[in-house]
């Protein structure tokens, strides 16, 4: 759990060291104009980590040292609000982005979503129980952290899955 600046730049430090990440959001937007980000999950090969993203709301820029580092591979599932809300929200910007969803379409599979994927590669049933919930409270109830780790814990595993399918499919 990262909720101070100072464990936030020691996880920047941590991430500047990987050759990829797995990252997700988690949004507040039941009964709101507009969403917005709560929470920032990201996993390395070894660890999972949950970033507060409203307790270090203008801090989370130092992040980008390893979001825009080309030799870092940012994995992440269905990007595309991921992608402005990290932008809008967290002033966060990718470079080299691997989406599994289009990867997942490109390959032909039978569904794209997160749950199938988890499901047909790495055994996991994926609970969604938490897709709706109130990203706002603090302190999160340990299944909602179960939850959000979940989304990115298995992520790099598919990530190599699907990178290797792509070679094999390669014209």
């Amino acid at each position: 759990w990262i909720d101070t600046p100072g464990a936030l730049s020691e996880l920047s430090a941590a991430l500047d060291g990987e050759t990829e990440i797995a990252v997700d959001l988690e949004a507040h937007g039941y009964r709101t104009y507009s969403s917005f980000c709560c929470l920032l999950q990201i996993s390395t090969r070894t660890s999972d980590y949950l970033v507060d993203a409203l307790a270090l709301r203008g801090h989370l820029d130092v992040l980008n040292s390893s979001f825009t580092n080309p030799n870092i591979v940012k994995v992440l599932h269905g990007a595309d609000t991921d992608v402005i809300w990290l932008q809008k929200d967290l002033g966060l910007h990718l470079v080299n982005l691997f989406d599994t969803g289009q990867a997942a379409r490109v390959l032909g599979l039978e569904r794209f979503s997160l749950a199938f994927l988890l499901k047909e590669y790495c055994g996991v049933i994926a609970n969604k129980a938490y897709q709706l919930a109130d990203w706002r409270i603090r302190p999160l109830t340990d299944e909602m952290m179960h939850y959000a780790r979940e989304d990115t814990h298995w992520l790099l595993y598919v990530y190599d899955v699907l990178v290797n399918a792509l070679i094999d499919k390669g014209n």
